[in-house]
């Protein structure tokens, strides 16, 4: 583990003030970690995702990229309760910062055949830009990350889901389950900085999809 890689792990174990965080960056993609800490769920404790939250961390370190990530447990699961604060400030950025796109990062649990699902509520989340899953998909096949599915096991289509609520806000949508098995330190198939790097490869491809799309728009207006 290298040292800059250390120290976002540390900062996900951290007491903080603030519930979630918002670093600004560039491009009209965001990133979202809302179980970068421990949650409760139906009045259980689960573990936290700390390496949703090192993800985005890195990569607005290091390419400025938007991201929003949970970083103290209210007793709550912004990604299943009914009323969430992270959800509302997640749609408050998207509207503040012209976001097209959101990847909400999760981890799988290591005994999962797959390097990574899309979940794109069955497609209805993908909001005009359907090509979105496969950039995502050719970013971690390049690297040798797979196999990628679509929608299986988790297709993020639940009503109180940070990528639902994203797609009703009128963005494109998408819940990025990473498997643990490639992100954990310890783990014997560990590839964290090829997984950063297939992220960042395709925060890259859609922000060019996006431009080409609001391209192809402006010429028909």
């Amino acid at each position: 583990m290298t040292d800059e890689v250390a120290r976002a792990l540390s900062y996900f174990s951290m007491e903080h003030a603030a519930p979630f965080e918002a670093r600004p960056g560039r491009g009209r993609v965001l990133l979202s970690a809302p179980h970068a800490v421990v949650q409760t769920r139906d009045g259980r404790l689960k573990p936290a995702e700390r390496y949703t939250g090192m993800l985005c961390l890195l990569l607005n370190q290091r390419r400025r990229r938007p991201c929003l990530m949970k970083t103290r447990h209210l007793h709550d699961d912004a990604n299943h309760d009914p009323q969430s604060p992270y959800r509302d400030t997640l749609l408050a950025l998207c509207a503040a910062w012209d976001v097209r796109v959101v990847l909400d990062l999760h981890q799988l649990s290591p005994q999962r055949p797959m390097a990574l699902c899309v979940g794109t509520g069955m497609g209805r989340h993908l909001s005009g830009l359907p090509q979105a899953p496969q950039v995502v998909r050719r970013a971690f096949e390049a690297r040798g990350l797979g196999p990628v599915t679509l929608d299986d096991p988790f297709s993020g289509h639940g009503l109180c889901t940070v990528s639902h609520a994203a797609a009703q806000a009128g963005m494109c949508a998408m819940q990025l389950e990473l498997n643990s098995a490639l992100l954990m330190e310890d783990a014997p198939g560990e590839r964290f900085l090829d997984v950063l790097e297939a992220l960042d490869a395709a925060l890259q491809g859609l922000d060019a999809l996006v431009e080409t799309e609001d391209g192809a728009a402006c010429s028909l207006d």
